[in-house]
């Protein structure tokens, strides 16, 4: 079991179907989510500036949100947090999977694997982040 995995969505119902299948699965302790990625980086500075041990193992991205959508994360992440959260995985989540995001995935080392919406118990179980062939 993880001890932290974040959630960036903008999409409530998929943020608590996403908490429902993760405390069913006994996937993560806690779940942490983010509506865009600006509260994702907000969180990230947080954890930067309160020098907390805990911070999120995974991070299940989706790529469309109003704010900052996921690519935009990403860079930021890569430019500003990657260096103190080098251990950090990403999983992207989307409800339809366009080839060209799989080969722009590509560019950025911590990002695992595309999964499809919605997250379900029987997906999570299955994922391992810390093994590189568990992805499709």
């Amino acid at each position: 079991m993880l001890s932290q995995v974040l959630y960036i969505d903008d999409d409530p119902t998929a943020s608590l179907i996403f908490r429902l299948a993760s405390k069913k699965a006994g996937y993560s302790k806690e779940v942490i989510t983010a509506g865009n990625g600006l509260q994702a980086l907000d969180y990230y500075e947080q954890l930067l500036t309160k020098k907390q041990t805990q911070d999120p193992q995974v991070v299940f991205l989706d790529l469309d949100m109003p704010m900052m959508g996921g690519w935009e994360f990403l860079e930021e992440f890569m430019q500003n947090y990657y260096s103190s959260f080098k251990s950090t995985r990403f999983y992207i989540i989307s409800s339809s999977i366009n080839p060209q995001d799989r080969i722009r995935a590509k560019q950025y080392p911590p990002v695992l694997d595309f999964v499809a919406k919605p997250i379900t118990s029987i997906l999570l179980r299955e994922l391992d982040p810390f093994n590189s062939s568990s992805g499709s």
